[in-house]
């Protein structure tokens, strides 16, 4: 099957049932499969006043035992419980998108999730699936899924040998990161315990547009690339350049996108 087709079946089979899919998207998993949901949730609008570490925080946070905390607007909770980009989401009420809600919650003593031993910055595929149903329980969610050919980057493996190591700590969250400072990005980059999948999704935030990893490379991994232009203000630039000295290779293609359109969403009753 082709890897890009393998890829967007695998998105789709952690669809909940609140998000129709598109004529121009593959089939989606059995209908049987069963969503997880929180054992407990509270949600309640932002307090701009309020000195908790937690609440003037934006986005996912996990802690121990599957616990979970968001902070943000009902359009980033989408992304967030999808795995998209926030280019990936439209349509949607304006305060979607502007007003922001506290979310924590707590996976049932069962669930997978409990197990988790330390705090993690991206969400497990049960606990985006807690998200989804949330969603559709809570915000009353529905929208739907259209693929469509567009811009996209390819990451494939380049001509230098690869600079990727064992991780340190097979067990820590995943990262990758680009660096950005005072006066741009400066080529620098480091790798934890990251796939190569993870870093196409990180990529793909800075270039704005979906990377497709076709590079093969299996695996977890550490990496880190030394700063090489301390003037440079190009995003782009900063990025192949790291690109290119992990041994890999990025190039500008057509590929599908994916992109969740919101039908409805209603303000969620607060706690």
């Amino acid at each position: 099957m082709n890897p890009l087709a393998t890829a967007a079946l695998l998105f789709v089979a952690l669809l909940s049932p609140s998000c129709r899919l598109g004529a121009q998207t593959p089939p989606a998993a059995p209908a049987s499969l069963s969503s997880p949901e929180f054992e407990a949730a509270t949600i309640k609008h932002h307090n701009p006043n309020d000195t908790n570490l937690y609440s003037n925080a934006a986005g996912f946070m996990g802690s121990v035992g599957g616990r979970v905390f968001f902070g943000g607007p009902a359009k980033m909770l989408v992304q967030v419980a999808y795995g998209l980009q926030d280019y990936q989401v439209t349509g949607g009420p304006e305060w979607a998108a502007s007003e922001r809600f506290e979310i924590n919650a707590v996976p049932s003593d069962n669930s997978p999730s409990r197990k988790i031993p330390i705090r993690k910055a991206e969400p497990t595929a049960e606990q985006r699936q807690m998200l989804q149903a949330l969603l559709l329980q809570r915000f009353g969610l529905r929208c739907h899924f259209e693929t469509k050919q567009g811009e996209v980057y390819l990451l494939t493996r380049g001509s230098k040998p690869l600079k990727f190591v064992a991780p340190e700590n097979p067990d820590s969250d995943p990262r990758a990161i680009v660096y950005r400072r005072p006066t741009g990005m400066d080529g620098e980059a480091i790798g934890t315990n990251t796939t190569t999948d993870y870093l196409a999704t990180r990529l793909s935030q800075y270039l704005r547009l979906p990377v497709l990893n076709q590079t093969g490379v299996t695996g977890s991994w550490d990496f880190h690339v030394d700063p090489i232009d301390p003037e440079n203000q190009d995003v782009q630039t900063a990025v192949y350049s790291v690109v290119e000295r992990l041994g890999l290779k990025l190039n500008r293609s057509r590929g599908p996108i994916q992109t969740l359109v919101i039908d409805h969403i209603d303000r969620p009753t607060l706690d």
